[in-house]
This record gives structure tokens, C-alpha cells and sequence, in this order.
């Protein structure tokens, strides 16, 4: 994720304090900037409860969405974000109680994450609880 996408997804908590989300955000090297992982500064850009936030040195993350999108397509595909080989700066939401063992396609999936919020909040308002 990048520093305006963190600014973003938190801004998206906020406006949705009362509900039931958990969201996971993986920061990894993409930029040539990223060479470590993100400082306490970046990481405090998205302070909700509700997200849990992981350095992911070696991709694993963005292989395995890599992996299950060319086995079985998703039905919904980004506008953009793929980085030395790998997709960043997406948002991806899954129906409630989707488990990733069972390979669930997303409900949504597009980027970079600060101009995919308005398509995010239709999609969050169509998924059934």
C-alpha cells in the first residue's frame, strides 16, 4: 500500500465506524523506496482496531493473488496497480465469511486504493450480510 492509499483506507473506516469490517493491509517493497518496512509513521496512518497491518518482504501475499487470478480469473478485474510483477495499491473485498482456503472471488477489486473508494462504497452497500 502506498502512503495515500493508507490516508484513504483510513478515511474509509472512519466514515464506517459502526461496521463490521476487518481489513488487512500489506505494505511490500514495490517502489524503490521500500526498502524496509513501513516506519511507525506510516503504520499510524490507519490507527482503527479493525486493521491489521503486515510487511511482506517477499511478496507472498501479491504471489498468491497472482496465482489464483491466472487459474481462475476473478469476475471482477483492476483498472491498474501492477508493480514489478505484482498487483499493489488494489482494494479487494470479500463477502462476510468468505475463507481464503475456499478461493472466494472478490466482490470488488480495483486501484489505486484513493480513487477506488467511491466504487468500493457501492460495492460494500450491494454485498448481503
Amino acid at each position: 500500500m502506498c502512503l495515500r492509499g493508507a490516508s484513504a483506507a483510513e478515511k474509509f473506516l472512519a466514515s464506517h465506524s459502526g461496521a463490521k469490517l476487518r481489513v488487512l493491509v500489506v505494505w511490500e517493497p514495490i517502489l524503490p523506496t521500500d526498502f524496509t518496512s513501513p516506519s511507525g509513521s506510516s503504520l499510524a496512518r490507519i490507527p482503527d482496531q479493525r486493521a491489521i497491518q503486515f510487511w511482506d518482504p517477499n511478496h507472498l501475499v501479491a504471489q498468491d493473488l497472482n496465482r489464483r487470478a491466472a487459474v481462475k480469473p476473478p469476475e471482477v478485474k483492476p483498472a491498474c496497480c501492477v508493480g514489478r510483477g505484482f498487483f499493489w495499491d488494489d482494494v479487494i473485498l470479500y463477502a462476510p465469511h468468505a475463507q481464503w482456503r475456499d478461493d472466494p472471488a472478490p466482490a470488488f477489486l480495483d486501484g489505486p486504493v484513493v480513487h477506488a473508494i467511491p466504487a468500493l462504497e457501492s460495492a460494500l452497500r450491494d454485498i448481503k450480510p
